[in-house]
């Protein structure tokens, strides 16, 4: 097992606050029980300190793996003995929204519920939404390219920032705070480090475009034959400028939360292969809902759609949105499951599914399939299990996840990032020419490999 040594943490311990020992052990390891595996953790306050443990950590070649609100699900966070974990939860400062460049400056420490809230009281919104928002940090949702719901109409993170602050791994401070977002300065080094999950440089802070907030909301809870009416309804809804959010649940993976969370009631009226939540805005609640009855309504009288309930208030709307966000739940019921994140054209994404649950079957009769993700963009979220423990063989299961994506344009990896959990599928789906580079300009930035070494690229 390696050690770092007592000298390296004496001048550590001179920089910035500590943890170690029995402090480690009393954190929440977050999503990847192998988070805390280091044992040491640094808790640097501002970007100054930051640049100046990277500086030590060279010097000491000591690797380094950066920590946001650990929700990650990839693996991008664990770490072992020997390396130093740089939690970066305090560097949370958000400073005041600008109306009039439509900007936030924030500290990569800052939760998105936090950013969002500061943001709202402006009229204004970052553009971006996850469940985990009131974990989620602003840096790990930079270093992970996070997506969500609303990206289909706002883009990923990667489109959300316009400026970025970063320490690089020499220990120097990339300060391109931009608040524009037109700025043709040649290559673009801060896009590097978008999705990079730490392995370019630490991100310290950002600048992010921000978008008016909505004024009110209805939800609906939509049932489908199957996924291409679902498909067919999203096309139509879009164009009318009022669609904010669509996000797909099959209903072996509704029903689960539902019986989960106590809204069997809710969900066992609705016919129908799939659900959907679609979100309407408009300047009142009221308006948002006749709104979204009037968008819905041609679609329910050709057929498209097999069944509707508009939430008429706050409760019911919460009570729709536990059936998407409640995801556990399918962890709860069939522990041990293996979990995916991929990207499917919408063109393909009924046949896809279809394809796949015969594959699985294929497989192992006894395999549970769960999906659910967002229709706007195709990014489905996919849970393959059995139902004692999981005996199913991962190498076919993951061959027929992943086999007939690259063909149809779809990816591999959404949202989630690559970390440890999908560095066999990159090996195995990623572009060659792409990969080289990849590994090219890691060499070149960091030669020592001390960046999160052992994630993203072998």
């Amino acid at each position: 097992m390696m050690m770092v040594s007592e000298q390296f943490l004496g001048a550590l311990e001179s920089l910035c606050t500590v943890r170690r020992g029995d402090a480690v052990e009393a954190l929440d390891p977050g999503f990847c029980a192998g988070n805390l595996g280091a044992g040491i953790v640094a808790l640097p306050r501002i970007a100054g300190e930051v640049a100046a443990i990277v500086g030590l950590c060279r010097a000491h070649k000591v690797s380094i793996v950066p920590h946001g609100g650990r929700t990650g699900l990839a693996g991008a966070g664990a770490s072992v003995p020997g390396q130093l974990i740089l939690d970066l939860k305090s560097l949370n400062r958000i400073g005041e929204p600008d109306p009039d460049t439509g900007t936030i400056s924030v500290e990569a420490g800052a939760t998105l519920q936090d950013v969002q809230e500061a943001c709202a009281s402006h009229g204004l919104t970052p553009g971006i939404d996850l469940a985990a928002r009131g974990t989620a940090t602003i840096g790990g949702m930079i270093a992970t390219n996070a997506g969500g719901m609303e990206a289909f109409r706002c883009g990923v993170m990667r489109h959300r920032v316009l400026g970025l602050e970063a320490v690089l791994p020499d220990g120097s401070l990339l300060s391109d705070m931009t608040r524009v977002s037109k700025a043709n300065e040649g290559l673009d080094i801060k896009q590097l480090l978008v999705g990079a999950e730490g392995r370019l440089g630490i991100i310290t802070g950002a600048v992010l475009k921000l978008d008016a907030l909505p004024g009110a909301t209805s939800t609906a809870l939509v049932s489908f034959e199957r996924a291409a009416s679902a498909v067919e309804a999203f096309h139509h809804l879009q164009p009318q400028g009022r669609l904010l959010r669509a996000e797909i649940m099959w209903r072996a993976y509704a029903d689960t939360v539902a019986q989960d969370v106590g809204l069997s009631d809710l969900v066992s009226p609705f016919p129908g292969s799939v659900l959907v939540l679609f979100e309407h805005a408009g300047a009142t609640q009221e308006e948002a809902q006749t709104v979204q009855q009037e968008a819905l309504l041609p679609l329910m009288e050709i057929g498209t759609i097999e069944h509707a309930i508009i939430a008429q208030n706050d409760r019911q709307a919460s009570d729709f949105w536990r059936l998407r966000e409640e995801s556990w739940a399918v962890e709860r019921r069939w522990p041990g499951g293996y979990w995916y994140d991929v990207s499917v054209p919408l063109s393909a994404l009924d046949q896809y599914v279809r394809k796949l649950e015969e594959d699985l079957m294929a497989i192992a009769g006894n395999a549970h399939f769960s999906c659910m993700g967002h229709l706007g963009d195709g990014n489905l979220h996919i849970t393959v299990s059995a139902p004692a423990g999981n005996p199913l063989d991962k190498t076919l299961v993951d061959a027929a996840v992943f086999s007939r994506l690259k063909a149809m344009g779809g990816s591999f990896s959404a949202e989630h990032g690559i970390g440890l959990e999908k560095m066999r599928a990159l090996a195995a789906y990623g572009d060659p020419a792409k990969l080289a580079a990849a590994r090219a300009v890691k060499q070149a930035l960091d030669p020592d490999n001390l960046m999160n070494p052992g994630k993203v690229l072998a």
